[in-house]
């Protein structure tokens, strides 16, 4: 009997008496010895969680057993294998293709029996509602966390120090980097020119050993830098003192967004400048793998590709529905896109406490007999009251720069006929061409693993 051995450890079960890699192995050989049984390879899965197979072990012993290397595998557990019922499933119909057993050194399982599958279903339901529940707890936890005013950790980003939950403090000489740096980028300077000029004047990042044009780009898209605190769905405003001004900001996002647009119009894939990963809001980029013959789009930031297919078929049917009616169209407008960035009723609000101030400032500065504030100090705090309201007039004025109503929209589109019919006519540049008119910009939502659902998220042009 050929048998692999395939152990595995998540990050967080490491420091757990009995799943260390180290303990695995040592039942798993005493068991196979007991069993005179030979092992022909072992896979060991480290810092790896179970709840889907995109693990390089895990690829690594399928490809063995297509290459009939391997007569049966065991485990020490089967939440060792996998927490997913579908991913069971897609193992044991593998293991019945290429006729090998599958063994628990701690279960008792039969799987050439429907009452023996049956069993070992139902273990890995509670396996997955288990990792399920889990995950919802943390989200739960870590949401409750922040409306406490307490900060879930991580490291503080380049430009800041945060101390105990929120509180923090701007570390000045490099938060003086951080404005270059947005500046720079506002003035027409790339990323990697940027992060080589860094490089040449010896400012060292906070991690790394040196600045890449990836660190740039993640800098300039992170609103961190103007107060705002994100954790997943979660978003806080006017959490810690701003670094960069809310018009250098939006300056340098309109700047973004339309280089990335020009890049895109160059390229052949269809939704490659208006499509970004939802999970991390990093733009996906098309490749074709000639292996398969087929068009994916990748997100590099969380490593999360998608069948290109399966995205423009979604998207049809979408937009099928869009045109075909005007109720659906007006329902889904305004709710199925968020801004990623401003919040206009909190920027109103600060435009009307700053009209206050400034009318404060004003009955003072014409007070002369008993204002005992001298004038230069009022003229001083006029101007920089002045200053702000020019700075948020400007993102407000950004925010709200899309004038066309729903019903105009509506208008444009409902004119398309056979949605389906006319793109698969289209040729490449044809289809790009009345994806980019309809869609400014679209969000891809799904979970790592093979087969999983993906959603859409979408603000029309």
């Amino acid at each position: 009997m050929r048998v692999a051995i395939y152990v595995r450890v998540s990050t967080q079960e490491q420091a757990k008496e009995g799943f260390s890699i180290p303990g695995q192995l040592e039942s798993l050989r005493a068991f196979c010895k007991s069993q005179s049984w030979d092992i022909v390879e072992e896979y060991k899965e480290e810092g790896r969680s179970a709840k889907d197979l995109d693990r390089p072990k895990m690829q690594e012993m399928m490809r063995d057993i297509k290459k009939n290397k391997i007569d049966l595998v065991l485990v020490y557990k089967l939440d060792r294998l996998t927490r997913s019922v579908l991913d069971l499933y897609q193992l044991l119909n593998y293991f019945d293709e290429y006729e090998v057993k599958f063994r628990s050194a701690t279960e008792v399982y039969d799987t050439t029996t429907a009452m023996g599958r049956l069993f070992i279903t139902l273990v890995a339901a509670l396996a997955q509602w288990e990792r399920e529940n889990l995950a919802e707890r943390v989200k739960f936890g870590i949401h409750q966390m922040i409306d406490e005013g307490k900060r879930p950790g991580g490291h503080s980003p380049y430009g800041y120090k945060f101390k105990k939950n929120f509180d923090c403090e701007i570390i000045e000489e490099e938060a003086k980097w951080v404005i270059k740096i947005f500046e720079w980028y506002a003035d027409g300077f790339g990323y990697r020119k940027i992060s080589d000029r860094l490089n040449e004047l010896n400012i060292k990042p906070r991690i790394a050993e040196k600045w890449n044009h990836n660190t740039v780009y993640g800098m300039l898209r992170n609103d961190i830098y103007i107060g705002v605190y994100r954790w997943g769905d979660k978003v806080i405003y006017n959490n810690h003192p701003a670094i960069v001004s809310n018009s250098l900001f939006v300056k340098v996002q309109k700047k973004l967004k339309s280089n990335h647009k020009n890049l895109a119009r160059k390229g052949k894939f269809p939704l490659t400048g208006i499509l970004q990963c939802g999970h991390c809001s990093e733009p996906m980029s098309g490749i074709f793998d000639a292996r398969d013959k087929k068009t994916y789009y990748r997100c590099f930031g969380c490593n999360r590709s998608t069948d290109g297919k399966k995205i423009t078929n979604l998207l049809l049917d979408e937009i099928e529905k869009l045109i075909t009616s005007k109720d659906y169209f007006l329902s889904q407008v305004d709710k199925n896109y968020q801004p990623l960035t401003v919040n206009i009723d909190e920027i109103r609000k600060k435009l009307e406490k700053i009209n206050q101030q400034k009318e404060k400032w004003y009955s003072l500065f014409l007070d002369e007999e008993d204002n005992p504030i001298p004038k230069e100090t009022l003229y001083k705090k006029i101007n920089e009251l002045n200053q702000a309201e020019d700075d948020l007039k400007t993102i407000l004025q950004e925010a709200e720069i899309d004038e066309e109503t729903p019903e105009e929209k509506f208008e444009k589109l409902k004119n398309i006929k056979n949605i389906h019919l006319v793109y698969d006519e289209a040729d490449a540049f044809e289809q790009k061409e009345l994806l980019h008119a309809i869609f400014e910009e679209l969000l891809l939502y799904r979970d790592k693993g093979r087969n999983k659902p993906i959603t859409l998220k979408y603000k029309l042009n």
